[in-house]
């Protein structure tokens, strides 16, 4: 059953609910469950990015060098995924990400979801439609915006 239960959470992961069941199940069993104490540190500023975290349970604070002190914190809550663009291409961690509370976290290794994507061409497809209208939003979000700093579109 504790497969299933982790289908059913993956499939919570607004990334992952283009991906049909077969894809889920892939993933499902290519993950890792981690679970860290308030205060472990899950991966540090500039690191290289090999993976994706989805948070199952707890809170993650993502945390950058060059944040102030009177700087709200990113928190990041269960339900959401940690590295999305990490799945996909070769980066580096943008900030440094520390456990708040306990909690637990499935580690999506890139070289096994990008195999998952390449033997899956409907979960691939999907995806790239998911990204594809999320690029356009966010070209729309900067066509309302730029005219107010006299920049041209």
């Amino acid at each position: 059953m504790a497969l299933e239960d982790d289908i059913l959470f993956l499939r919570k992961i607004a990334t992952f609910r283009v991906l049909g069941p077969d894809a889920l199940r892939v993933l499902a069993i290519g993950v890792e469950k981690l679970h860290l104490r308030a205060g472990d540190i899950l991966f540090e500023e500039g690191e290289p990015a090999d993976c994706g975290y989805a948070i199952e349970a707890g809170v993650i604070r993502l945390r950058r060098a060059t944040e102030k002190a009177l700087d709200e914190p990113t928190l990041i809550r269960a339900g959401a995924l940690i590295g999305e663009s990490a799945l996909l291409i070769e980066t580096d961690r943008p900030a440094s990400a520390i456990a708040m509370e306990p909690s637990t976290l499935y580690k999506i290794p890139r070289g096994m979801f990008m195999r998952m994507l390449e033997s899956d061409v409907e979960a691939a497809v999907g995806l790239r439609e998911m990204i594809s209208r999320r690029v356009n939003a966010a070209l729309d979000d900067l066509d309302t915006v730029l005219p107010r700093f006299g920049q041209k579109v």
